[in-house]
């Protein structure tokens, strides 16, 4: 599974990156009020608000023959193809096109596009006249790619896995291991080949440095250090070396004398990028799912709008105007205003750099702190929205889908060891199992003293009582978040697009909001709540994470 918790969480202090308005830096929308995407969503009493990005954040980028640019999204998950100009997608192949999970692409001599499926392993590629198959099967993780100036395809692992591959093209051919000692936690990241002497060179995303290597013999050196987060190499016409640094969210020139300048500033959270045949440069975000051009150190055009990017868990704090809906986005989490969906406040997640991590799942504790989940990270943090500091993580935890606090404790539903557990912020390693047996644990609340869980895969919500779990109501379809307010309990069927309310004395069941957008498929191990279809609840309204809209719904109860 892709986990942190298997490459280490390392924090920089200061570094949480409340971002939400970058001033002069850059022409990025989602700080007014003008911009707020408040619409109807067809529905009597539901409407939708937060700005939406086009692609469920974006990975690798690169130019094609045709000189239209072209994208992976590993969540969406899509391999598409893009005016540069106008941002408009003029093609766009996912799943049914064999795109299961997208991290980067490169084109081979005769005009195919390959891409890696990062949490399946495989590489595939797609011909000129569409025919698309798997080439080859390195294992879970390949994530940058890219082909030398003769042809010849190479592949590493980072996240999953630290190893350099060279792959058959044609599928034909074994991979051959060019080395296995890239680690700890990442091999090399986003790739390119340097046409003056023949070497591939690639980022070493925890080592805060870029190398280059001897593809025959496996040699390696550094070529550039002091980075943060290196993410990405490309050389432009010119063959000068530039390196995209994910922390800093900069892309910075390398010259021949070693000296850096940074060519582009954007923000945190930034994945990959790619130059044009006249030098353009492009930037994409896994973070905020954007694509910019950078027009100078300081300035950027929008190509793709950014937003909402992959909503999940969501969360009431504040009282009265103050009122604010935090909004578990995964690489990031966002407080928006619940009325408007204005941006007021973001931090985002560099991988392995951030202490907020990632978050699909968000409640708030009666202290006012933010009690964070993730499957992602194995671990439950306990975040400080007003200073935007971390206070606790209990880490090594099995897929933790949802945790919420209950009578004093952290309860957290594991999809990992299919439990509910609860334990003491003061004595995290004394877990207690509330509930076991379960198929696939996901959303929490709790009503009048009692505590509840859905089973997504099971389609159950069952109380947790001293002997374990009891069945309330069943044939509910992929049951995730859970809310409770007015004696009802809410939950969301992921699975029928839609939030139904429950008696939790009788079981008895009735609808609140139908023909939602919900639940995007989940990627190769991945639990089945990949992106969490988190609900909150004032008691008038609620509002309800859509991830396969990358919206915010607004359900009106009365």
């Amino acid at each position: 599974m892709f986990s942190r918790s298997a490459i280490g969480i390392r924090t920089h202090a200061g570094l949480a990156f409340n971002t939400a308005c970058l001033g002069a830096l850059t022409l990025l929308a989602g700080c007014a009020s003008p911009d707020a995407d408040v619409m109807e969503a067809g529905a009597e009493g539901v409407r939708t608000i937060g700005e939406s990005a086009s692609f469920r954040g974006i990975n690798g980028i690169l130019f094609g023959p045709d000189g239209d640019l072209y994208l992976t999204s590993v969540v969406t998950p899509a391999v598409a193809r893009i005016d540069p100009e106008s941002g408009e997608i003029l093609d766009n192949w996912g799943l049914e096109d064999g795109a299961k999970s997208p991290d980067d692409l490169a084109f081979g001599p005769d005009g195919s596009v390959y891409w890696t499926d990062i949490s399946n392993g495989e590489v595939a590629m797609r011909t000129p006249e569409g025919e698309t198959r798997v080439v080859a099967s390195p294992g879970v993780g390949v994530n940058p790619i890219t082909f030398s100036d003769d042809g010849r395809l190479f592949v590493s692992q980072c996240f999953m896995d630290t190893n350099l591959f060279e792959l058959d093209p044609a599928g034909e051919q074994a991979p051959r291991l060019i080395r296995d000692d890239l680690g700890p936690g990442c091999g090399l990241n986003g790739m390119d080949w340097g046409s003056a002497d023949g070497k591939l060179y690639g980022p070493r995303w925890f080592r805060g440095e870029v190398v280059r290597l001897d593809v025959d013999s496996g040699e390696m050196e550094a070529v550039a250090s002091g980075f943060e987060v290196p993410a990405a190499v490309k050389f432009n016409s010119e063959g000068v070396l530039h390196v995209l640094d994910s922390l800093r969210g900069e892309v910075v020139r390398v010259n021949e004398d070693g000296g850096k300048q940074v060519v582009a500033r954007v923000q945190p959270g930034l994945d990959n990028f790619a130059f044009d045949a006249d030098d353009r440069l492009f930037i994409s975000s896994f973070a905020d799912g954007f694509i910019v051009e950078a027009l100078s150190p300081e300035t950027n055009r929008i190509v793709l709008e950014g937003g909402l990017n992959m909503p999940g868990g969501l969360a009431l704090i504040g009282a009265g105007d103050a009122t604010r809906l935090v909004v578990a986005d995964f690489f990031a989490l966002r407080q928006l205003d619940p009325a408007t969906g204005d941006v007021l406040g973001v931090v985002r997640d560099v991988i392995g750099f951030s202490d907020i991590g990632t978050s699909m799942s968000v409640h708030a504790a009666d202290d006012g702190q933010l009690i964070l989940s993730s499957w992602f990270d194995n671990a439950v943090r306990l975040w400080d929205p007003a200073a935007d500091a971390l206070v606790q993580i209990f880490g090594e935890l099995a897929a933790p889908i949802d945790a919420i606090q209950f009578e004093g404790e952290i309860v957290a539903s594991q999809w990992g060891a299919g439990n509910v557990i609860a334990f003491s912020p003061q004595s995290p390693e004394q877990k207690r199992v509330l509930a076991d047996g379960l198929e696939g644990p996901a959303g929490l609340t709790e009503l009048d003293g009692s505590l509840y869980v859905t089973d997504n895969l099971a389609g159950s919500l069952l109380r947790i009582t001293d002997a374990g779990a009891e069945e309330v109501t069943s044939g509910l379809e992929q049951p995730e978040g859970l809310a409770a307010a007015n004696g009802s309990i809410y939950v969301v069927e992921a699975g029928a697009d839609r939030v139904t309310a429950i008696d939790p004395v009788n079981g008895a069941t009735w609808g609140v909001a139908e023909n939602l957008e919900l639940h995007v498929p989940p990627s190769g191990a991945f639990p089945n709540t990949m992106l969490f279809n988190g609900i909150t609840t004032d008691g008038e309204t609620a509002w309800v994470a859509g991830d396969a809209a990358n919206t915010i719904y607004v359900i009106d109860l009365d």
